[in-house]
C-alpha cells in the first residue's frame, strides 16, 4: 500500500507518518525542505524518541522524500498511484500545496483511479473542507470531478512532537499518547479504516472541541500569556509561580464549556486537562513561546480556541475570566518574525484595538466580552512592558 504525505514537519513524521508505517504503508513524503529530503533518502528511513519510555528509539522504515518543486512529475505520479494521501503542513499553508494536489487528483481522474481519502490533519475546524475549497480555487476540476474522485474527511489532531538534532540528524522526540479522531461519515467508504490507531467518529464536533478548545486553548493560553512575562521557552513559562494554575484555570473554564455541551463527564474532562499540564511542562523538554504562538490572527477566529469556548460560555452562564485574558495577550503578540503577529499589531496601531477584535474575532464594540477583553488588554499592556522590551 502505497501513501503520500504532504508535509516532513514534527506532526507529519512523529505522528501520521508513525501511524502510517504501523498501518503497513509505503510512505512518500512531499516537503521543500532539501537537507531533511537528502537525509530521509540515504536510508529511507528517520527515527523517532519516545519520551515518556526513556526516549526510546523506533525508526520509521519504507520511507522516500520528495521536493514538491524540484520533483514535481514523481510527486504527481505518487499521488496518483496512492491508496491514501494525508496531510500536516499547518492549516494556513493548505493553499500552498492546493496546487500539486490538484494536479495529482486531476491526473488519478484521468487514469480512472479509485475515489481517495484525502486525510487532512491540521488544526482547524472544517480541515477537510478548507482543503477541498482550496483545490477547487485552483479551477483544474469542477465540484462533481472532484467529488468524484476524491473525498476530504475532516480531523482531530493531537500529539506531543518536538523536532531535535541527534548527532547531525534531523529527528522527532514524540509524546507516547496521541488522538487521531477521524470522521468516519466523511470518509470513501465509511466502513473502512485506512488508518490503525486513529479513532473513527460519527459526532467529530464533540471532539474537536474537546481538542481545540481545552488543549490548544490552553496551550494557546500559555504561549501568549508566557509572552506577556516575557518567557521565550514555554516550559519556563509554566516553571513561574502559579502559573501552571492559571493554565489549568483556563481549560478547566472550556472543560465546563464541553460538558455542558456535548455530555462528557466533567471528572473525565479533568483529567484529561492534567493529562495535557503534565505533557506541557515535561522537564528536560524545551518548546519555544514562538512556535505555539505562531499565527495568533488564527487563533483569535470567532470560532477558533479561545474566542469559540469564551463567546460559547457566556451565552450558557458559565465562568470565562481567563479565557478572556488569552484573547487579550493574543492580541499583544507582536513577534517580529511572525507574520501574523506584524498584521495584528499593524491593524492595532493604524485602527485602534477595539477594530482589530471586530475584524479578527466578531467581537464588535456593544458585544457582552467586549469591554472586559479591552480592559485585560490594557491591563496586561503595562505587565509586558515592564517584562518584555
Amino acid at each position: 500500500m502505497q501513501a503520500v504525505h504532504f508535509g516532513a514537519g514534527s506532526i507529519g513524521r512523529g505522528f501520521i507518518g508513525d501511524l502510517l508505517h504501523d498501518s503497513g504503508y509505503q510512505i512518500t513524503l512531499l516537503d521543500l525542505d532539501a537537507g531533511l529530503n537528502a537525509q530521509i533518502n540515504r536510508t529511507h528511513s528517520y527515527d523517532l524518541y519516545v519520551i515518556e519510555q526513556d526516549y526510546r528509539l523506533k525508526t520509521i522504515d519504507r520511507v522516500r522524500a520528495l521536493s514538491p518543486l524540484t520533483d514535481e512529475p514523481q510527486a504527481i505520479a505518487a499521488l496518483a498511484d496512492a491508496g491514501l494521501i494525508t496531510t500536516a503542513v499547518w492549516a494556513d499553508n493548505l493553499p500552498r500545496i492546493a496546487p500539486l494536489l490538484a494536479k495529482g487528483l486531476r491526473e488519478r481522474a484521468r487514469q480512472g483511479k479509485a475515489k481517495i481519502n484525502v486525510i487532512v490533519c491540521e488544526n482547524a475546524v472544517g480541515n477537510g473542507q478548507l482543503m477541498r475549497q482550496a483545490i477547487l480555487s485552483q479551477d483544474l476540476m469542477s465540484a462533481t470531478e472532484l467529488d468524484a474522485c476524491a473525498a476530504f474527511p475532516c480531523t482531530a489532531v493531537d500529539r506531543l512532537v518536538l523536532g531535535a538534532q541527534r548527532e547531525g540528524q534531523q529527528v522527532i522526540n514524540v509524546g507516547v499518547d496521541h488522538e487521531l479522531v477521524i470522521d468516519l461519515t466523511e470518509l470513501v467508504h465509511p466502513d473502512d479504516r485506512p488508518i490503525q490507531g486513529a479513532v473513527y467518529s460519527d459526532n467529530l464536533a464533540s471532539w474537536f472541541e474537546k481538542k481545540l478548545f481545552i488543549i490548544n486553548g490552553g496551550h494557546a493560553w500559555a504561549g501568549y500569556m508566557g509572552w506577556i512575562y516575557g518567557e521565550d521557552i514555554i516550559q519556563r513559562a509554566f516553571a513561574r509561580p502559579g502559573f501552571l494554575d492559571q493554565v489549568k484555570q483556563t481549560m478547566g473554564e472550556s472543560a465546563a464549556l464541553i460538558a455542558n455541551k456535548h455530555g462528557f463527564a466533567l471528572a473525565e474532562l479533568h483529567d484529561y486537562l492534567d493529562f495535557a499540564c503534565r505533557r506541557f511542562a515535561l522537564p528536560g523538554l524545551e518548546d519555544s513561546v514562538a512556535r505555539v504562538c505562531r499565527s495568533p490572527i488564527r487563533k483569535l477566529a470567532a470560532g477558533d480556541r479561545l474566542v469559540a469556548p469564551a463567546v460559547q460560555c457566556q451565552q450558557a452562564g458559565l465562568d470565562y475570566p481567563h479565557l478572556l485574558s488569552g484573547i487579550a495577550a493574543a492580541l499583544l503578540y507582536d513577534h517580529p518574525q511572525d507574520e501574523q503577529a506584524q498584521e495584528l499589531q499593524c491593524t492595532i496601531a493604524e485602527q485602534g484595538v477595539a477594530q482589530a477584535l471586530a475584524k479578527y474575532s466578531d467581537i464588535t464594540s456593544g458585544h457582552p466580552l467586549a469591554k472586559e477583553i479591552l480592559a485585560q488588554f490594557a491591563r496586561l499592556k503595562e505587565i509586558k512592558a515592564r517584562h518584555r522590551r
